[in-house]
C-alpha cells in the first residue's frame, strides 16, 4: 500500500489582513478601557454588597434577641456591649457567626491595611474594613449602621477606637478605600431600613446631619 503525503502550503499574512486584526484588537481595546477605568466604582458596589449584608444580619441579630443590636446586649448575654463601648467594633460582628458564614464580607477588596481572618474566632479589628454606629435607632430608616472606615474629621483620618460625632464634626473620606476618582472621594454607609448607599464628600455631613442625633458614638475598626 503506498501512503500518500500532503505538503501544506504556508502563507503569511497580507498588509491588509494585518491591518484588520489590529483594526479589530483597537475595537476591543475601545470596549473595555471603560470598564477598566471603573474599577474602583465596581469595588464600591462590592462594599455596598458587604454592607447590606452585613445590615441584614445584625437586623436578624436584633430581632432574635429583645430588639437589641449586639452593641447594646452585655458578653454575659451573647452580646458585645462592654468591647462597643471602648470602641471596639470587631466583637460586634463576631455576633453574626450564626447568620453570616464568610468573614470575607467584613473587608473592602481595596483596604490593603486588612487582612481576612480565618474564621470568627479570630475575626479581630485587623480583618475588618466597616465601623459601627454605636447609636444607630432600632428601627431609624436613616441611622447610619456600618460604614467605610476611611473617615476622616477635619481632615484628620479616625484613629481606630472610639469616635464620637457631634454637629461641630467637619466629616470627609480619605482615599484610601474609594480614592479612584481625582475629582471627588466616596465610602459606603448601611442604614438601620438594610440599605446601603455610596456617598460623596460632599454630601457626607447631610448623612450624619439627617440622623436626627445630637452626637454618634462610632466604634472604628
Amino acid at each position: 500500500m503506498k501512503l500518500l503525503s500532503v505538503k501544506a502550503k504556508c502563507k503569511g499574512l497580507t498588509l491588509i489582513e494585518v491591518l484588520a486584526v489590529l483594526a479589530i484588537l483597537f475595537i476591543i481595546a475601545v470596549l473595555f478601557l471603560p470598564a477598566l477605568s471603573r474599577r474602583g466604582s465596581n469595588y464600591t458596589v462590592w462594599c455596598m454588597h458587604n454592607q447590606k449584608l452585613i445590615a441584614i444580619g445584625f437586623t436578624m441579630w436584633k430581632t432574635d434577641n429583645n430588639d437589641q443590636f449586639p452593641w447594646q446586649v452585655a458578653t454575659t448575654n451573647g452580646g458585645a456591649q462592654e468591647a462597643a463601648a471602648r470602641g471596639y467594633a470587631a466583637s460586634s460582628f463576631q455576633c453574626l457567626s450564626n447568620y453570616l458564614r464568610e468573614t470575607t464580607l467584613f473587608m473592602c477588596r481595596t483596604d490593603t491595611n486588612r487582612i481576612p481572618a480565618a474564621n470568627f474566632a479570630q475575626f479581630r479589628n485587623q480583618n475588618n474594613s466597616y465601623f459601627i454606629s454605636l447609636d444607630a435607632g432600632t428601627n431609624a430608616a436613616n441611622n447610619i449602621l456600618t460604614g467605610d472606615r476611611n473617615l476622616a474629621n477635619g481632615g484628620g483620618p479616625l484613629k481606630p477606637g472610639l469616635f464620637i460625632y457631634s454637629r461641630a464634626s467637619k466629616m470627609n473620606w480619605t482615599r484610601e478605600l474609594h480614592g479612584a476618582s481625582p475629582n471627588y472621594t466616596l465610602g459606603v454607609f448601611s442604614f438601620g431600613d438594610t440599605h446601603a448607599e455610596a456617598v460623596q464628600d460632599m454630601n457626607l455631613d447631610s448623612v450624619f446631619q439627617r440622623e436626627n442625633l445630637s452626637t454618634n458614638r462610632l466604634a472604628v475598626p
